[in-house]
């Protein structure tokens, strides 16, 4: 098992001092996912004011497992299909 960290970026930077004992990388992984659904569900609100919102998961190390990032805007994706989901 090793510690896992899961820090938020939302217009804040929280940093996450206690972690959580998890069996592996891809245990972080699945884990921040949850983190990220959870904390755009409850505190959503934030996110329509900042634009952005990030769930960046470290190990031990502080090295980067993953960084999700989700972005609010009225903007289309700079993708040919996405026009196509609106036109």
């Amino acid at each position: 098992m090793a510690r896992y960290f899961f820090h938020t970026l939302d217009g804040e930077c929280v940093r996450d001092e206690l972690g959580e004992e998890l069996a592996g990388d891809d245990a972080a992984r699945e884990e921040a996912l949850v983190v990220f659904g959870e904390l755009l569900q409850h505190c959503g609100h934030k996110f329509w004011h900042s634009g952005t919102f990030s769930v960046i998961a470290t190990n031990e190390q502080r090295e980067v497992v993953i960084a999700l990032t989700a972005q609010a805007s009225t903007d289309l994706p700079d993708d040919d299909r996405a026009s196509a989901l609106v036109g």
